[in-house]
């Protein structure tokens, strides 16, 4: 059981929605989660179902768009497992662009939350928010997407102003969204490809403070919390590092002559 009374009444309402779908043989839905809770989600789960994998639990995330950090859990009945669709999440995504581009002020991730919240919106009604310069070069403009669950999203097509800037919104499709993320290469070197060698690499760190951070359960990888200092990373894995940021795990696979491998690791910007 989780030890802070907040998490315990978040695993407890974890375990009530496994149930119902499992009672009902229906999918049921949580609000946003962040990847904590998310994890949280799962040790609720394998307590109703203690025969299960990790990776069979019928349980399924999903944040508006691949790369998500806060997602709405679905709950499911063991057997609608091969039968779950992104499509079937009560998860809608707002644009919203400044009327004028020539007026609009750089608007920032903060800007867009706190008026957001400003309206009257809980946190967890709130998904990630995007955002990027849009326009032609010399005349572009920050535009912001905001990820909410579906009964949110008229109140959010209400917003008019951010800050001094007006600004008009927009349900579009999660289908018509196509973000590309921006990375930063950094690149080094490891005797094997070993979570706390490539954390070193990847935060600029020492070695002592790697493996306080994994100890301190301040790493996951792909959403799952990890506190093996020694785990071995594969191509493609997400590291999420508390109080640093995320971080994309590419392994080019050449290796100096001493026997050591040259790595890349991806920061998301």
């Amino acid at each position: 059981m989780p030890r802070s009374k907040e998490d315990q009444i978040l695993y407890k309402r974890f375990r009530d929605l496994g149930n119902m779908a499992y009672q009902r043989g229906i999918c049921v839905y949580s609000d946003f989660v962040t990847i904590t809770q998310q994890e949280l989600a799962c040790q609720a789960l394998a307590e109703l179902y203690p025969d299960t994998h990790a990776e069979q639990l019928p349980l399924y995330s999903y944040g508006g768009y691949e790369e998500a950090d806060r997602r709405v859990l679905m709950f499911m009945p063991p057997e609608y497992m091969n039968r779950i669709s992104d499509t079937q999440f009560p998860i809608s995504c707002i644009r919203i662009a400044p009327v004028n581009r020539k007026f609009g002020e750089a608007l920032t991730h903060r800007d867009y939350l706190g008026t957001v919240m400003g309206m009257g919106l809980e946190r967890d009604q709130i998904g990630d928010i995007l955002v990027r310069m849009e326009g032609p070069e010399g005349a572009s403009a920050a535009v912001g997407y905001v990820f909410c669950k579906s009964n949110m999203e008229s109140l959010i097509l209400e917003l008019d102003r951010i800050r001094h800037t007006t600004v008009k919104t927009e349900c579009i499709p999660l289908n018509q969204l196509h973000w590309e993320q921006k990375y930063k290469d950094i690149s080094g070197s490891v005797t094997t490809p070993r979570l706390d060698a490539v954390l070193s690499v990847a935060i600029r760190t020492s070695r002592t403070q790697g493996l306080q951070l994994i100890r301190d359960g301040n790493i996951y990888i792909n959403g799952k919390c990890c506190t093996e200092n020694a785990k071995l990373l594969r191509e493609g894995d997400i590291i999420s590092v508390r109080g640093y940021g995320k971080y994309r795990f590419r392994q080019t696979g050449v290796r100096s002559k001493k026997g050591r491998y040259h790595i890349m690791v991806q920061q998301y910007i």
